[in-house]
């Protein structure tokens, strides 16, 4: 075995050590007290980007006013962009490369690739002392989720996934609203979005033997398992095969769900169950209506969450009038005394409906909680520099969030409804559907 494949096969036994090692007990949120690696506040932040093409170069642009050091992405088409953007700076297709060999010049990693590869990139930048921005879904597996929460505890590293809307105005007026008792105790909420708006509910393509000459294909699968090139898969219809992706749920969930999650405090144990056309092995599903039943959470009673995705759609309230449409993305709360409705995929609009409410709406509860201003990214890379935690990091939020999101996934894919024991990581009386919390790393 020659030392690149040494490191190689020693990095994918990290990765499962990383996990399996993993208490997988649910922890309450407690940021850390205080964040090492930190950067003087005057000083410029060293960003190197890992998936700098598509949503990595508006994720590099969000922070171009820091220090841009170096670029990494597997295919060089789809990192074009960036690299004509920064065309001075080092390029690698190859992270682990990037690490070893000028690790020591930048302070913090963006991750926007496809979501296998969210938890093996991921965890080697906290193990190196790097701060991380990923994008949603955090990872790719509940198990990796969980993972990624115990080693921002450990490593004590500032952390941010990029989903928006955490970070917005929206998510917050609709968690003091429904804290304030606006509209009574929550007891249901619908969430839609029309996407897939890729190929879900098909066999996996047949494979294409000329592998365009600007992608390395190899590490493209990453910690996947071995398989042909496929355009079919690569570059942007990933999303609807298991092996990469996590459907139109993992998609958006993170999105959707997110400020009914944080306002509802929707963590713990849960059943789920799950109605979908054709889902397999190896698809996500056309279309999906996943129902979350929680039980009551301290003094929140119980509440059913039902997310919609592929067309399907949850009736429109009555509160809207005869006639009335569905936005293509959106959540409503019906509690006991009105319903909130938000028709945005990021949660940046919450309204009373109808609109007469709204407008009446004058005497709204005070604003308590801490507002971020300069949006998602900048919140991380204040940070970075000493600011507060910021408002998606691991620990507190993003990993529960993306857990909920998950537990659809496992729902689905484990072809029954689900009792989920938080405290244990396990679906009580399903054993069989363990398989799906955690996964195989292939050695790359």
């Amino acid at each position: 075995m020659n030392r690149r494949d040494f490191i190689r096969t020693a990095s994918t036994a990290a990765l499962v050590s990383s996990v399996s090692a993993v208490s997988l007990s649910a922890q309450s949120p407690s940021s850390p007290a205080r964040f090492r690696n930190l950067i003087p506040p005057d000083r410029k932040l060293r960003i190197a980007g890992i998936g700098v093409g598509g949503k990595g170069s508006t994720d590099l642009l969000n922070c171009a006013d820091e220090d841009i050091v170096a670029l990494c992405d597997v295919d060089f088409k789809q990192g074009s962009p960036s690299f004509l953007r920064w065309p001075h700076l080092p390029r690698f297709r190859d992270y682990r490369q990037m690490f070893d060999q000028i690790g020591d010049q930048f302070d913090a990693v963006t991750v926007s690739t496809t979501d296998h590869m969210h938890f093996p990139i991921t965890m080697m930048a906290l193990e190196r002392g790097k701060h991380v921005f990923v994008q949603k879904p955090l990872s790719h597996t509940i198990g990796e989720a969980r993972a990624l929460k115990e080693a921002a505890k450990k490593y004590g590293l500032v952390t941010q996934m990029g989903n928006q809307g955490q970070a917005g105005e929206g998510a917050r007026l609709a968690k003091e609203w429904i804290e304030a008792g606006v509209i009574g105790a929550v007891r249901e909420v619908h969430c839609w979005d029309l996407r897939p708006v890729w190929p879900q509910g098909i066999p996996l393509p047949t494979p294409v033997k000329e592998i365009p000459a600007t992608i390395d294909w190899n590490l493209w699968l990453g910690v996947a398992p071995e398989r042909d090139y496929s355009p079919l898969i690569a570059p942007f219809k990933w999303r609807g095969f298991w092996d990469y992706g996590c459907g139109a749920l993992g998609d958006m969930g993170c999105h959707l769900l997110n400020a009914p999650f944080w306002a509802l405090n929707l963590r713990g144990d849960v059943r789920i169950s799950a109605q979908s056309e054709g889902n397999s092995e190896v698809s996500a599903p056309k279309w999906s209506i996943i129902t979350y039943e929680y039980p009551a959470r301290g003094d929140l009673p119980p509440v059913k969450l039902t997310w919609f995705d592929g067309g399907k759609l949850p009736p429109v309230p009555k509160e809207l009038g005869a006639g009335a449409k569905l936005p293509k993305g959106g959540v409503i709360y019906y509690g006991d005394r009105g319903a909130i409705m938000d028709g945005t995929n990021y949660g940046s609009s919450p309204r009373l409906i109808p609109e007469e409410k709204m407008a009446a709406f004058t005497d709204r509860p005070a604003k308590k909680l801490p507002r971020v201003t300069g949006g998602i990214m900048k919140d991380f890379v204040n940070a970075c520099k000493g600011g507060p935690a910021p408002c998606s990091n691991f620990i507190d939020h993003a990993a529960d969030l993306t857990e909920m999101v998950l537990l659809g996934n496992l729902a689905i894919r484990a072809g029954a409804p689900i009792d989920w024991d938080s405290k244990s990581g396990l679906c009580r009386g399903l054993p069989s559907a363990s398989r799906f919390v955690h996964k195989n790393y292939r050695v790359f």
